[in-house]
């Protein structure tokens, strides 16, 4: 499959096209492959100058690695124990990373919904980031 990967930080120039090998999934995993992904601000930002200070360690890119965040695409491959998903579904989510792929491999519990095969999956690409942000930027609890 085809990966895009940053070995370093910088202009557009630093991103690579590389080949993978596609994703096997462990038992709780889903493999998705991609029919259109986003491309947002903190991609832009972190590929010019790298993770935020303000990052949770947990979600800071380490060096190589793909830029990302929100997908749609069809489940490739499920793991011995999903029962959230099944081969065929047409589905929409967010990674925090690693989308620039043509595979994406996934816990089954990530944030990824299934949506209705009549929808149309390219659109839906860069659905996901911008609905959180609307949404955490509107609603407020109390």
């Amino acid at each position: 499959m085809k990966k895009m990967i940053l070995n370093q930080y910088g202009s557009v120039d630093v991103m690579q096209m590389v080949e993978a090998a596609i994703p096997e999934p462990a038992a709780k995993q889903i493999v998705i492959k991609t029919a259109a992904i986003g491309v947002n601000d903190p991609d832009i930002v972190i590929r010019a100058n790298g993770p935020f200070p303000t990052m949770p360690k947990e979600l800071k890119p380490v060096l190589p690695h793909s830029l990302g965040q929100d997908f749609s695409g069809i489940v490739t491959a499920v793991g011995d124990d999903v029962t959230r998903f099944s081969v065929g579904d047409h589905v929409v989510g967010m990674a925090f990373m690693s989308t620039y792929s043509e595979y994406i491999l996934l816990d089954e519990s990530a944030v990824v919904a299934a949506v209705p095969k009549e929808l149309d999956l390219v659109p839906l690409g860069g659905f996901f980031l911008g609905v959180a942000t609307a949404y955490g930027a509107t609603i407020r609890d109390g």
